[in-house]
């Protein structure tokens, strides 16, 4: 189910890399994909450990996300002139950080919940348990936003704390590094987001190149449907 998506345009000048959140899977941008015009290349990549079992997400280190998108990236420069990210998350810390170092290889960024100041409410992890039980009619739109199986040997689950020690870390350095962006940047943040604090705002409003956006209604991963069709514009503003 969670597997990366290609389709790579011969002769398109456009291409959007698509980076999922952390424990998250490339299916979260379905319909945000399905809405780009059929003559830009599309790439919604699979982090490393992502889409598998909780050991293989406890094996892999953000250094190795990093360097996935930055391959990924010079991939789709090699063959467009102008390279877009949309991105999620986790995978918007990614971006940052690509961003920054190499500020010509993007051209355009749509980030969606940038996490610089990261905060969690117990009822954020209600819809994991609610996935991992079989879930109801009402949480299944998060089955595209969740990709790791769920084990019930909790011992397992240790891997996992280096790995969001290492988020933590990711979100303190691009936090002090985010004045230096120089890339076109649309920011999408959730106005009822229950892990990430939107004190991040005040991260990103110093910044000529940042554009914010509030989505009063969504919460992280579930988007009010006035908002998707703010994203989805948005995108396809960017891509023209």
């Amino acid at each position: 189910m969670h597997q990366p998506f290609k389709r790579i345009i011969s002769g398109a000048e456009s291409a959007v890399l698509f980076v999922h959140g952390i424990n998250a899977t490339p299916r979260f941008f379905d319909e945000y994909v399905a809405a780009l015009p059929e003559h830009v290349s599309v790439h919604s990549l699979l982090l490393p450990g992502h889409g598998g079992s909780v050991r293989d997400f406890g094996a892999h280190s953000a250094q190795e996300w990093e360097m996935h998108v930055r391959q990924a990236l010079d991939a789709l420069r090699k063959n467009h002139q102008r390279v877009y990210i949309m991105a999620h998350s986790l995978g918007t810390l990614l971006a940052l950080r690509e961003a920054v170092r190499d500020s010509k290889s993007i051209a355009g960024m749509l980030l969606l919940c940038v996490p610089l100041r990261i905060w969690s409410k117990p009822t954020a992890w209600w819809g994991k348990l609610a996935k991992g039980l079989g879930g109801k009619a009402a949480q299944e739109e998060l089955r595209t936003c969740y990709g790791t199986e769920v084990d019930w040997r909790i011992w397992r689950y240790v891997g996992w704390i280096p790995r969001y020690a290492e988020l933590f870390v990711l979100s303190r350095e691009v936090r002090r590094s985010i004045h230096r962006l120089k890339v076109p940047t649309c920011v999408f943040m959730a106005g009822r987001d229950e892990q990430v604090s939107l004190r991040s705002e005040h991260c990103m409003r110093g910044n000529p190149a940042i554009t914010l956006r509030r989505m009063a209604k969504s919460t992280h991963h579930i988007f009010a449907t006035e908002d998707k069709r703010a994203i989805t514009a948005a995108l396809q503003e960017m891509c023209q």
